[in-house]
């Protein structure tokens, strides 16, 4: 059984947000109801560490940035389904200082253990955001670990990881099982399998011009035309 595990950022228009990591609240809704109205059970990302045996599709949001909350955990909450959002433990409550001259906000923790409240998942994506494949196995491990351990002192249950910038190595892995984590996100151009490696699996990132046809077209079509 395939598990559509898509991956989004920001949530807004394109004159708040741009079109850079952005998708319009209207277009997220459009994916929910696509994947509502075909019966597929939504998932958190933790609950891919046991696989599921009926068609599924996982949300999954980066960065925790404030137009995120905002703007689409609403869009979740009307749907009653969940969301995974993955916090940068250093600059929650601050802005993305990785995205250069295009920061935008970033949650704060009351924001998190707010939504955590109403069923969400927040997840680790280390506490800087760095490009964990460039580093020795013990700094990415230190990335990891504060970040797990900010989020359990703030009272948030850090289930699942996400590789910033999809980038990881078998040293990524390697740490992320000694810290005891049993789901890892990274990216992909297809739905994810049985098997694949829980601590890396594929995810499908979504544009702002992903209208249901070219998302179809990404979950679909994008392999067959190889």
């Amino acid at each position: 059984m395939k598990v559509v595990v898509l991956c989004y950022h920001k949530v807004g228009t394109e004159a708040a947000e741009g079109r850079r990591l952005n998708i319009h609240p209207d277009r997220l809704d459009s994916h929910i109801r696509f994947f509502k109205r075909r019966s597929f059970r939504f998932l958190k990302a933790k609950e891919l560490a046991d696989w599921p045996s009926n068609p599924s599709v996982c949300f999954t949001f980066d960065d925790a940035y404030v137009s995120t909350i905002d703007n689409g955990a609403p869009v979740f909450d009307r749907h009653q389904v969940p969301m995974t959002i993955y916090a940068v433990s250093d600059w929650v409550g601050e802005s993305s200082e990785w995205d250069g001259d295009q920061a935008r906000p970033i949650a704060t923790w009351d924001a998190l253990r707010d939504l955590q409240s109403r069923g969400h998942e927040i997840g680790n994506h280390t506490a800087s955001h760095p490009h964990l494949n460039q580093l020795p196995i013990n700094v990415q491990a230190a990335e990891i670990a504060v970040c797990q351990g900010e989020m359990k002192e703030q009272g948030l249950r850090s289930e699942s990881f996400c590789y910033p910038y999809g980038h990881l190595n078998d040293e990524s892995v390697q740490a992320l099982s000694l810290l005891e984590y049993k789901v890892g996100m990274a990216l992909g151009k297809r739905p994810a399998t049985e098997k694949d490696h829980r601590l890396k699996l594929p995810r499908i990132v979504v544009a702002y011009g992903d209208a249901l046809p070219l998302l179809l077209y990404k979950l679909h079509l994008r392999q067959k035309l190889k």
